[in-house]
């Protein structure tokens, strides 16, 4: 990783510490701010890894379904649901229109 990537990353995480203050009304002297940075930037940074989610499922045993189901964040489910809904739509004889002449 990069030194400008791994700012990038520190940077973000200040911005969200920043706006974490102000939603619950708290402050600090400027100086913390400062030492925070410096010491964010002795450590390598990294993005977290993009999840899988529907390669997941349909390696998922039928057993495990309610562990993995419960296990997704709300942005996951909404993604996994997404997906299901294209292969419903692909994949379903219900959901084909059949031609008649």
């Amino acid at each position: 990783m990069t030194k400008m990537a791994n700012n990038a990353y520190v940077s973000a995480i200040i911005n969200e510490w920043y706006d974490a203050k102000g939603e619950n009304n708290i402050s600090v002297q400027p100086k913390a701010t400062t030492l925070l940075h410096t010491i964010l930037l002795k450590y390598r940074i990294e993005a977290k890894p993009m999840r899988d989610v529907w390669g997941e499922f349909l390696n998922c045993k039928a057993g495990e379904f309610e562990l993995w189901y419960k296990s997704l964040t709300p942005d996951e489910i909404a993604e996994w649901e997404v997906k299901r809904s294209m292969a419903s739509k692909s994949h379903d004889p219900r959901e084909k229109q059949l031609l008649k002449d």
